[in-house]
């Protein structure tokens, strides 16, 4: 082959790559490492599964993550959608992080994910997802068409958490009815789901005595976002958790693996 053809041949390569969306897995090759970018736009449970996310694909081989951030503690997917409409009636408002809104961000960076989820409390509340979730779900398809759009499965409380005595309703009762509003939602657009709440509850059910939860009982703690990040990266990455060697300062290694073999089981 000519060095003509051989350029030619790059020149094409190059092309492909950048229009074919993230998700590749030919930036490895031609790159070097391959860097993920990652859009959530959720509330605090999407800042739990995204604490420990880059570390981790940081000590897989040939990858690398860089999430941004559209979230506030306690939203919804109406009230996101409500801020969507209100920045485009007034682009001075800047709900995210005091600086952006959600167009800003969307144009921002070329991700190749972006997350959704419902806030905990009305996860399992189908009702409450439309039509919100497609309101956000078209803007994020009309200004990252490159992006592919990621359901995030949150997970239910722990069944010490008040809030599940105050709604009379148990942490099984709570994990059924998200799972199933949840996979109604991607089932609706056609979208892949980060299971970190089937996670939670295979891991839970598995050795109880590996708490996941903060004080409160809804929130992860350490355990909790590392079984969630686990999972998060699996899917993303498409790679087994299992290659992850990230351990975070004070979790022993056995549990860290007990972790990563929850999130792969999981995934399948």
């Amino acid at each position: 082959m000519g060095n003509r053809q051989i350029g030619i041949l790059l020149m094409v390569l190059v092309v492909w790559v950048c229009t074919s969306g993230g998700n590749s897995g030919l930036y490895a090759q031609i790159g070097g490492e391959k860097v993920v970018k990652i859009l959530t736009i959720g509330n605090s449970f999407a800042d739990n599964a995204t604490t420990y996310l880059e570390e981790m694909a940081e000590s897989v081989p040939g990858y690398a993550i860089e999430v941004t951030r559209a979230t506030i503690g306690g939203s919804s997917l109406e009230k996101h959608a409500s801020l969507i409409e209100a920045c485009e009636e007034d682009p001075s408002i800047k709900p995210y992080s005091g600086q952006f809104c959600l167009r800003e961000l969307l144009v921002r960076e070329p991700y190749d994910f972006v997350t959704i989820q419902q806030v905990s409390s009305q996860s399992f509340k189908p009702e409450t997802f439309e039509p919100y979730a497609g309101q956000i779900i078209r803007f994020v398809r009309e200004l990252a068409p490159q992006a592919q759009i990621l359901v995030h499965q949150t997970w239910a409380y722990d069944e010490d958490c008040v809030r599940l005595e105050n709604w009379d309703l148990s942490k099984a009762e709570m994990h059924r009815g998200l799972v199933e509003s949840y996979d109604k939602l991607a089932s609706d657009y056609n979208l892949q789901i980060l299971p970190s709440g089937e996670a939670f509850y295979r891991s839970y059910a598995k050795d109880p005595e590996l708490n996941l939860w903060k004080s409160d009982n809804y929130h992860a703690n350490e355990n909790g976002c590392y079984l969630a990040g686990s999972v998060w990266l699996g899917r993303m990455l498409d790679v087994s958790p299992k290659k992850i060697k990230f351990v975070p300062e004070g979790m022993d290694r056995k549990t860290a693996r007990f972790f990563r073999k929850m999130a792969k089981k999981a995934l399948k």
